[in-house]
């Protein structure tokens, strides 16, 4: 058996188990990444510091979903404002989100 062949494995390995202790550090010390959510204008709802909607990964998502979800997200997370970026067949406006 060629030994030469191993060395690029665990190289591979130990450059991998360095990018995972990475992440986890960051996700321990709560960095967070911003992202993006989209939901349909008619269940958008700020009360008491907290963001309601049928919040979906993109917009075909919002237009599929038809009941507000679970997830709520704090208004201080907000970067920028709700605008509306496109339409559904039934002619709801869609909400762009940009927010930790």
């Amino acid at each position: 058996m060629k030994l030469w062949l191993l060395i690029p494995c665990f190289w591979v390995s130990a450059v991998a188990a360095v990018d995972v202790i990475f992440v986890d550090a960051q996700q321990q010390q709560g960095v967070r990444s911003p992202t993006l959510s989209f939901c349909q204008a008619r269940f958008y709802e700020e009360d008491d510091g907290r963001l309601y909607c049928n919040w979906a990964v993109n917009f075909r998502y919002a237009c599929f979903v038809w009941w507000p979800t679970n997830k709520v997200i704090p208004a201080g997370a907000k970067l920028s404002e709700p605008e509306v970026v496109g339409k559904c067949g039934n002619g709801e406006p869609v909400y762009k989100l940009h927010h930790y």
